[in-house]
């Protein structure tokens, strides 16, 4: 009776796509002129091992690419051969020949109906395993693609991503599942023998003495106690290991990222290289299956906007090939995650120019705008600096998308870092699962809610007296920063109870804050209650409320109430509107004749609070985030007056301070350093370099700052 091979085919399958990731990832460091003699043995070991498992199940043109590929790999090993970025190319191309042969298979389910091996490829190969390798090779094209570039490679860069419905899980994670649920019914037995017993005793009751019954509870209560916290850890360790089954590597997310840059490459006739980092680090899958989509963005905004064509880059000195780097790494309590390109830079002249066409700056202050402002405009829905709409740019659709999907749908955050000419950087941070969070719970008028402990940065308590009126909106200073305050209330909206059904309370004397922060900024939120932090698991909204951008998720109290897990950034975005709303209310036209005033200061909600305060009283400003950025503001507009911390990255305020002296024309433009540094030495340090004032935070009030002004103007 013949063994029907088609169940091992299927096996094979899912085998030989983990050996292949060992290939690709060995390839790609092959290329970058990285790789090692581990690596390289390694890369040898799984073609070997898929080309034997190929063999066994008659699948010959697996097996004689495979064969050609072991035998570069065998000659790398013993040195026969030196690895080059030409030979990584040829191994790869290899290696998506060998993937398109296993879609293939599993698309008919493990039909074994593949074509003969691709007869150009194997013998390129085999030149290249004698030392042959075609010096044209790395320039030759593709074959013609059956379909318009448009119509196919846009589907692929979309669809290429999707994940297979199965998970592959190693057989001692599920041995270590069995054992904990082994333990965790034997202590749910010890618990139900408590309850018997706590059954039995009620009977005895009357017969037993107040030592007797005292000792029985006591007894029960001790019992109970420990069999209840052995049932907890087992409890988290199940979820632990039930949690790792969900993992996957990132590789599964990056695997089909080759291929993909290729053709898109290709299609705008530019030459790239995607290099692999950290494939192997683990992340939940829910995270994989919504990355997906980001990523392909990501990826096809470095090649149409940051790569240039292979001319324009050995104009500015480069390589020919441009690189893109996906890099992966544990980071704390989450994943960090970096799309890396080596492009042009970020257009900010275009950017900034875009902006003033779409109505979304003023054309009078666009020049103002730091390189942060800009990176965030990148963001707006329908934004784009090409000149041109095609099947790829143009249209201002896709960085929306991401920001919203790592921001809002996946709790984590985005940061980009660009330099003309070097490049651009998307970091992303992400928890390592969405399925359990550790979350801070708060009471606010009997209302429960959450948040995701990543954006907490401290609980504080405040007397009233401490919070100051600064620019129309209350505010603390915590750590030489001015932090905004907003009732919690007031934000979601949530109206006092009826005097009728509670006797009122008397006034606080202090007030409890919770410190939140994104990318953005900071702020102080103010609730009645702190109730407790734990790891918590995270029920999603049904349907007919994932509409709600401002609740992201539910969890259920020690007490089964519903807990509403409030999104961060929408909460901040929410304060920022009602604070801008107010200040507009107060704000007076700026005349034409202003005086203009430079603000430096790394915390972002003190030049905000301190702009404010400014443009209320009829000031034009202008905003640097360091010392460094504020010289070369400095050098670029002349001032009329500069505001300064001392505290900052880069360059101090002091530093600043003495810089700006030193520019004939800044010898006498008044300079104030605003700063929480209130030590008698820091002041006369401040009047050494030059400072013409010197404001302490702890003793900062907004129409002192206006007077000074005034006073050093005239």
């Amino acid at each position: 009776m013949a063994i029907d091979l088609k169940k091992f085919v299927l096996r094979f399958i899912d085998e030989a796509n983990g050996h292949l990731h060992t290939v690709k990832e060995g390839a790609f460091l092959l290329s970058s002129g990285e790789s090692s003699d581990a690596q390289i043995g390694e890369m040898f070991r799984a073609a070997h091992t898929l080309k034997g498992g190929a063999r066994m199940l008659k699948l010959q043109s697996i097996a004689d690419v495979t064969h050609q590929l072991e035998e570069i790999l065998s000659e790398l090993r013993d040195k026969k051969l030196a690895p080059d970025q030409q030979l990584g190319t040829l191994i790869l191309q290899a290696c998506d020949y060998i993937s398109d042969q296993l879609a293939q298979l599993s698309a008919t389910d493990g039909n074994n109906q593949l074509p003969p091996a691709d007869e150009a490829l194997c013998e390129r190969l085999a030149r290249a395993s004698r030392g042959e390798m075609d010096s044209s090779a790395e320039q030759s094209t593709p074959p013609p693609l059956e379909k318009p570039f448009s119509a196919l490679n846009l589907e692929a860069v979309d669809n290429g991503l999707k994940q297979a419905s199965s998970v592959r899980v190693r057989l001692e994670k599920l041995d270590d599942l069995i054992n904990i649920l082994g333990e965790v019914v034997a202590s749910h037995d010890r618990l139900e023998q408590q309850v018997q017993s706590l059954a039995n005793l009620g009977p005895r009751l009357a017969q037993m003495d107040a030592a007797q019954l005292r000792k029985q509870i006591v007894q029960f209560s001790r019992q109970f106690k420990e069999d209840f916290q052995v049932q907890h850890l087992q409890m988290f360790e199940l979820y632990d290991v039930a949690t790792t089954i969900r993992m996957l590597p990132v590789s599964m997310l990056f695997e089909p990222v080759s291929t993909q840059v290729r053709e898109l490459a290709t299609a705008l006739n530019k030459q790239v290289d995607c290099r692999i980092l950290g494939g192997e680090v683990e992340i939940d899958r829910q995270l994989i299956d919504r990355l997906s989509e980001p990523l392909t963005h990501l990826l096809r905004n470095a090649i149409d906007h940051g790569i240039g064509e292979a001319a324009e880059r050995l104009a500015a000195g480069k390589s020919a090939r441009g690189t893109i780097t996906l890099t992966t790494q544990q980071d704390g309590r989450g994943i960090l995650l970096r799309v890396e390109d080596d492009g042009r830079g970020l257009d900010y002249p275009g950017i900034r120019a875009k902006a003033v066409a779409r109505g979304l700056v003023e054309a009078a202050v666009v020049d103002q705008l730091s390189e942060q402002e800009c990176n965030e405009l990148i963001f707006h829905p329908g934004f784009s600096t090409s000149k041109i709409v095609t099947e790829l740019s143009g249209r201002g659709v896709g960085l929306d998308i991401v920001r919203k999907t790592i921001v809002a749908d996946l709790q984590g955050t985005l940061q980009v870092h660009s330099r003309a000419g070097v490049g651009t950087t998307f970091i992303i941070r992400l928890p390592i699962s969405l399925a359990m969070m550790r979350i801070l719970q708060f009471e606010q008028q009997n209302h429960l809610f959450g948040l995701a402990a990543q954006y907490v940065v401290e609980v504080v308590k405040y007397s009233r007296d401490e919070i100051r009126d600064i620019a129309g909106r209350p505010a603390i200073i915590l750590h030489n920063e001015f932090i905004p305050v907003i009732s919690a209330a007031e934000l979601l909206r949530i109206q006092d109870r009826p005097a009728s059904q509670t006797a009122p309370a008397p006034m606080a004397t202090s007030l409890l804050l919770i410190i939140i922060q994104n990318q953005f900024g900071k702020m102080a939120m103010l609730v009645d209650n702190l109730l407790d932090e734990r790891n918590m698991m995270i029920k999603p909204l049904p349907k007919h409320m994932r509409s709600q951008a401002l609740v992201s998720g539910m969890v259920l109290s020690p007490d089964n109430q519903l807990v509403s897990i409030l999104q961060v950034p929408v909460l901040m975005e929410m304060a920022q509107k009602r604070g801008q709303s107010r200040a507009t209310a107060t704000k007076p036209q700026v005349r034409a004749n202003a005086w203009h005033v430079l603000i430096v200061d790394d915390s972002m909600n003190t030049r905000e609070i301190e702009k404010n305060v400014l443009e209320a009283h009829g000031y034009q400003v202008t905003l640097a985030e360091d010392g460094l950025a504020g010289l070369q503001k400095a050098r670029l507009t002349q001032f009329d007056a500069v505001l300064t911390d001392v505290e900052m990255p880069v360059m101090d305020g002091f530093s600043l301070t003495r810089a700006l002296r030193a520019e004939e024309n800044y010898q006498h433009i008044p300079i104030i350093i605003v700063t929480s540094r209130a030590k008698e030495e820091d002041r006369r340090r401040g009047i050494q370099v030059g400072a013409d004032a010197y404001i302490a935070k702890g003793d900062f009030e907004q129409d002192s700052l206006i007077e000074t002004l005034k006073m050093l103007l005239c």
